[in-house]
């Protein structure tokens, strides 16, 4: 075996994949990134049409340079490699009007959410309304609030087998409250709140709402994995698109290598696939390689579920917020609207399309079937325009052209198939698929690993693909032998600090617990 040479390849150039190539690099690991289509950036990847610049995936708000995006950057001394951007406007919520009536039905009863958490009592009351909630339930939600926002880490671990509509009922007994508490709390995840773990998604609103900062990268979600990527060849890696990898070579349940499509094999000791974990199991790899019960796992995992998205070019600006979420509620024939969440990059970099012009990219919130609620039909791309529409007055008739990710045909807007629109693989994360429980960066196969949204990392997004990268490198070289080394000692003021923090968010922890 000692014949291989210690190479890696990456397969796949979204941003697990691009960070993964940048960090083996930057460690001295000779690195092969391979990326399949013409572009580099998977679901980060961007297309331009009509002087915009269009992100071919549907990208959740971030913490800019003090999350993991910036953590990679940061491993490799490039903290500012990338500019990341805050919009003036913050993020906001639309509830399906028709079912309130007056004038809410006309303006979708819009609530405005601060970036900063500690500014979101303002607009509690103004939520409670939206939601519909009694003015005792809005009190327990309050509660429920503060609750997770204080909440330890290992409490918050104890909710990672919970659904976020099942934790919002221990504080709001009547099931439509609940329902629709659940629903904004697993906006994050982009599943519905009958289905997203508690605890990843508390998590992921915690880290947001902390860091009191809505951000997103400036050049739009490809810059990430493009800055990536040249960073990785700076540090001598080779970054190759329009390259296929065929099949993963291994013998004697170890990596040797990896097939290109062009029947040209690549020797190397370490594999990073980000295809996926069962792709990778079954197509990439082969279920004989594995253990019955690894297979078996793979097998039995709920990936996440296939969106409907909608890009859309506007002629002139509609939309006063960095985001949007669609939590739906009642259409006029009494079904429910579907749940969404639209991000308006242009809030954050306004280069991104013609002076005076806005650029929408959204996707359905679905679950495992992926329509609205559990067993639905798939949501589809036109069901998802006039989700968007009926939160956006004037959408339709502003619309230079709507891309779908399903392909509809043409309704005299200039719809298309989104290039390149299809979502990362990635796992579900719902109960039992997340923590401790999530499916880990290593496999039984020596030398092949995982990265990006299908195993390990917390959080959303970019964000979940980042940490999965830096968990799945930072395994490598503990396999390798390599000292990751030690990190500096924190400062007696801050271990105080901590330790104070700690002491007053186990005390509001307690205070707000969820009483029977």
């Amino acid at each position: 075996m000692d014949e291989v040479p210690l190479r890696a390849v990456v397969i796949g150039s979204g941003v697990g994949g691009a960070a993964a190539a940048l960090l083996l690099a930057h460690a001295g690991i000779p690195t092969l990134l391979a990326e399949k289509g013409r572009r580099l950036g998977g679901s980060a990847a961007a297309y331009e049409r009509d002087s915009f610049r269009v992100d071919t995936g549907t990208h959740m708000l971030c913490r800019g340079e003090e999350g993991p995006l910036g953590d990679v950057l940061r491993r490799v001394g490039q903290g500012d490699a990338i500019a990341f951007r805050q919009s003036s406007e913050p993020a906001a919520l639309s509830f399906a009007g028709p079912a309130r009536g007056g004038r809410d039905a006309e303006r979708g009863g819009r609530v405005v959410l601060p970036a900063d958490h500690r500014r979101l009592a303002a607009s509690a009351l103004e939520l409670a309304r939206a939601l519909e909630l009694t003015p005792l339930e809005a009190a327990r939600a309050a509660r429920l609030l503060a609750h997770a926002t204080a909440m330890r880490d290992v409490d918050l671990a104890a909710c990672d087998d919970v659904t976020a509509e099942a934790y919002a009922a221990r504080f709001l007994p009547r099931t439509a409250a609940a329902a629709r508490l659940g629903g904004l709390l697993g906006l994050p995840l982009l599943l519905p709140g009958s289905e997203a773990s508690a605890g990843e998604a508390l998590f992921s609103l915690r880290r947001l709402a902390r860091s009191g900062r809505q951000s997103y990268p400036e050049g739009g979600a490809a810059r990430v994995p493009d800055v990536f990527c040249r960073l990785a060849r700076e540090h001598g890696a080779v970054v190759r698109t329009d390259t296929t990898v065929r099949r993963v070579l291994v013998q004697a349940r170890r990596v040797r290598g990896v097939e290109l499509e062009d029947g040209t094999t690549l020797p190397a000791r370490v594999v990073v696939s980000t295809a996926g974990l069962l792709p990778t199991v079954a197509g990439l790899v082969g279920e004989p390689h594995f253990p019955e019960a690894y297979v078996a796992r793979a097998r039995a995992l709920t990936p996440q579920p296939r969106q409907a998205q909608v890009k859309i070019g506007l002629r002139r600006r509609l939309v006063a917020a960095g985001a949007l979420a669609g939590l739906g509620g009642g259409g006029g024939d009494g079904a429910p609207a579907l749940p969404f969440y639209c991000l308006a990059p242009t809030r954050f970099d306004p280069s991104l399309a013609p002076p005076g012009h806005e650029l929408l990219c959204a996707c359905a919130v679905s679950g495992a079937s992926g329509g609205a609620s559990p067993g639905a039909p798939a949501a589809t791309a036109d069901e998802l325009l006039r989700a968007l529409a009926g939160a956006v007055p004037g959408l339709l008739s502003a619309a230079l052209f709507v891309d779908g990710v399903d392909g509809s045909p043409g309704n005299g807007r200039g719809e298309a198939r989104v290039p390149g629109g299809e979502l990362a693989a990635g796992t579900a994360q719902t109960p039992g698929q997340v923590g401790r429980a999530r499916p880990a960066v290593h496999t039984p196969v020596r030398g092949l690993y995982l990265a990006g949204r299908a195993a390990g990392g917390r959080g959303a997004g970019m964000e979940l693909a980042a940490s999965s990268a830096m968990e799945c490198v930072d395994r490598i070289l503990v396999d390798l032998g390599r000292d990751l080394g030690v990190p500096a000692p924190p400062a007696l003021s801050d271990i105080a600090g901590d330790l104070l923090g700690r002491a007053a968010a186990s005390t509001v922890s307690w205070i707000t617990r969820p009483r029977g």
